[in-house]
């Protein structure tokens, strides 16, 4: 038995691309659907929560107010990572303003720091010795003195005053440590070796008593190297004593520098009951006395 089908080559032709046209709009049709489909979720899970992310930190640039714009944040839910995102971007804003907070409070308190450290150093300098020539009146002799502390204050003091008539007291002393212990010990030190020199001790005594003084409550266990010397201004005799301080330096009347290798004693403050040696010179007419802080 023999079957046969006749057909023109152009029919099939014709079905294969109406079928292909109809297969192609079918898929067009379903590839707009899709990205419409697509587009619509980009904007809502991603479009839109960045839009809202940007918003609320163009808030907080605007206004400064961290809590409006962590707030706008976490009102973000896509229950995705644009939500992670949205919380990690408030966590932030609030920590920084947390740094801003306290850079503001440690800076202010610096300020204040500054201004009081600003003040105790002019308290602390009108404490020394400042106004030259210090002694008009007295044509026998010139002194003068400065210091300049390393940090606001410190512990290097200096004072000159007179005994009596014709005795002038010199003291040079550096307090251990600096900044502000070391400014505050330094004026209790500075006004005990003046009240025992006052009542007219000899120079060892003076740093004797100093010393007990100091000690007996010293919980810091600070210390104070001093070199103080009376001046005999009608003869230009020094009685001095050395607890602990630089060697004086003697500048004689043709101008040779000497370096004074004077007896030392203990620091100041350092062990009770400790006795000090003094020991005399002669400064000659024309000469100069140099006293330097410890260095």
């Amino acid at each position: 038995m023999v079957i046969g089908i006749s057909m023109e080559w152009k029919d099939i032709i014709t079905k294969v691309l109406q079928v292909s046209l109809i297969v192609l709009g079918v898929m067009a049709e379903l590839f707009l659907i899709l990205g419409a489909i697509f587009l619509t979720l980009l904007k809502k899970i991603v479009l839109k929560p960045l839009k809202a992310e940007q918003d609320a930190i163009n808030a907080y640039k605007a206004d400064k107010d961290s809590q409006k714009a962590a707030s706008m944040l976490r009102q973000i839910s896509t229950n995705n990572e644009m939500e992670e995102l949205a919380d990690d971007f408030a966590s932030m804003i609030e920590e920084i303003e947390q740094y801003v907070t306290e850079v503001r409070s440690v800076t202010a308190e610096k300020e204040r720091i500054g201004a009081e450290l600003d003040m105790a150093k002019e308290i602390q300098a009108g404490q020394l010795p400042s106004v030259f020539p210090a002694f008009p009146e007295r044509t026998e002799f010139d002194i003068h003195a400065t210091m300049k502390t390393a940090k606001e204050v410190g512990g290097d003091f200096y004072d000159f005053f007179f005994v009596d008539h014709d005795h002038l007291g010199i003291v040079m002393a550096d307090v251990s440590g600096k900044g502000v212990p070391a400014a505050l010990f330094m004026m209790v030190s500075k006004m005990i070796i003046n009240n025992f020199a006052m009542m007219g001790l000899e120079p060892h005594e003076v740093l004797e008593k100093a010393n007990d003084t100091i000690c007996k409550n010293n919980k810091q266990q600070m210390f104070v190297t001093v070199w103080l010397g009376i001046l005999e201004i009608s003869t230009g005799k020094i009685v001095a004593a050395n607890a602990g301080h630089e060697y004086p330096i003697i500048r004689q009347p043709d101008g040779r520098f000497e370096l004074f290798k004077d007896k030392h004693g203990f620091v100041i403050g350092g062990i009770k009951n400790k006795k000090y040696k003094q020991y005399e010179f002669t400064l000659q007419k024309g000469g100069t006395l140099v006293c330097l802080f410890s260095v």
